[in-house]
């Protein structure tokens, strides 16, 4: 998938956490980067239009990541979309209801750059989860 016509969506309650997330994206070459203060107008969103990626917080306001991912998973339409959850919050049986409802990936906030970069860039490429060590900076210049 080419970077320039891959939509991403970034749900998160944070204004700032949003600013940093969409930047990176856009330094990484993904001009077509989308915004949702909360699940559910990430939701509404997604009905509207083709994302190739969303990118969602676990806990908002309203309407959490976690709900968002159902939606999406439950969905009539565009339901493999690709979902990369993020929180704070760790532990075991939130990776597991996270993996159970479907996300694709899981990111530990606080963001560590180089972690959202690889797992973004593999979901884009569509290519599988990394299980031995391999630079980001590869990822970041591969298919671009």
């Amino acid at each position: 998938m080419d970077r320039n016509s891959t939509h991403l969506l970034v749900v998160d309650d944070s204004a700032s956490m949003r600013q940093i997330i969409c930047d990176l994206l856009r330094t990484l070459g993904f001009p077509a980067v989308d915004e949702a203060v909360d699940g559910g107008k990430g939701l509404e969103l997604f009905r509207r239009n083709p994302y190739d990626v969303v990118i969602t917080d676990w806990y908002m306001p309203r309407t959490s990541g976690i709900e968002l991912l159902r939606a999406i998973r439950s969905g009539a339409e565009r339901k493999e979309t690709p979902v990369l959850v993020l929180t704070g919050h760790v532990t075991a049986g939130r990776v597991r209801e996270a993996i159970e409802a479907g996300a694709n990936g899981f990111v530990v906030k606080p963001l560590v750059a180089p972690t959202l970069c690889e797992k973004v860039l593999r979901l884009v490429a569509d290519l599988p989860p990394v299980t031995r060590f391999e630079p980001v900076e590869r990822l970041i210049w591969a298919r671009s």
